[in-house]
């Protein structure tokens, strides 16, 4: 349809994502006819050039996994955020090129400061790939020291993720959960369908002081939320995450012109 803007989504998979939904209402409240968003699901992400040539009429996307960092070699440029952090998860077409914005740090942030305490000064993130890498950038900001846990990564390795020491899933003992407050989850594992799945983390070792957050929000209870809240964790999972940074991305696109 002529003068309609194309938005949408990238990764792999797609199926699962409430964002389309989610821009649907926003359009309707505001009464944008002029705007669709769709998803496209892109396996590989070498053929991302390929695709926006023949996607020329899409303006803006958002990046979902496994792409948020392996795209950044296909761009023309990134916003602050997203060059420290490493990772994107809104993209705006440019003459010259796509430019990357991560708004994955600034609506966690937001979604978790209700529910922080003093008492959350440490926190474990479990996961290495970009969503972990907006979280780590986020917690930092606000001064929450930070460990990675890594299915391959070993503290012993001395390797860091986004300025976080690393850790494997075996060395989650009682000691450093109970030492980090602060558990969030931030791979797809239990993740629609695959809603029984979940990473190896002993949440035996969970109580009433720990806050844990999800990122997956579909199902909205996963099973790592729900062994957390058995052990009396306060638990929150990532549906206000996606609001809010469906917001800012949204303030982005129409600063760009959509």
């Amino acid at each position: 349809m002529a003068g309609v803007k194309r938005l949408g989504l990238i990764g792999h998979p797609v199926g699962h994502s409430q964002s389309p939904r989610l821009f649907a209402d926003r359009f309707e409240r505001l009464g944008r006819h002029d705007v669709t968003y769709e998803t496209f699901d892109l396996p590989d992400i070498s053929n991302f050039p390929a695709w926006s040539q023949a996607h020329p009429d899409v303006v803006g996307l958002n990046v979902t996994v496994p792409h948020k960092s392996a795209v950044l070699p296909y761009l023309h440029g990134l916003g602050t955020e997203a060059e420290q952090i490493g990772a994107v998860n809104t993209l705006v077409r440019t003459p010259e090129g796509w430019v990357g914005h991560n708004t994955d740090a600034w609506g966690f942030r937001r979604s978790i400061q209700p529910f922080l305490k003093n008492t959350h000064e440490r926190a474990l993130v479990l996961g290495t790939g970009g969503s972990a890498a907006a979280i780590i950038w986020a917690l930092r900001d606000v001064g929450i020291d930070v460990v990675a846990v890594s299915r391959s990564g070993r503290s012993s390795e001395g390797r860091l993720h986004a300025g976080a020491p690393v850790v494997g899933y075996d060395e989650l003992n009682p000691a450093l959960i109970q030492h980090h407050l602060l558990v969030v989850h931030c791979t797809p594992v239990g993740m629609s369908p695959s809603t029984e799945d979940m990473v190896t983390f002993p949440t035996s070792h969970l109580g009433a002081g720990h806050l844990v957050v999800d990122l997956v929000y579909s199902p909205p209870q996963t099973r790592l939320l729900r062994e957390a809240q058995a052990q009396g964790a306060v638990v929150l999972n990532g549906q206000d995450m996606l609001r809010l940074q469906a917001d800012k991305a949204w303030e982005i696109w129409v600063e760009a012109g959509v």
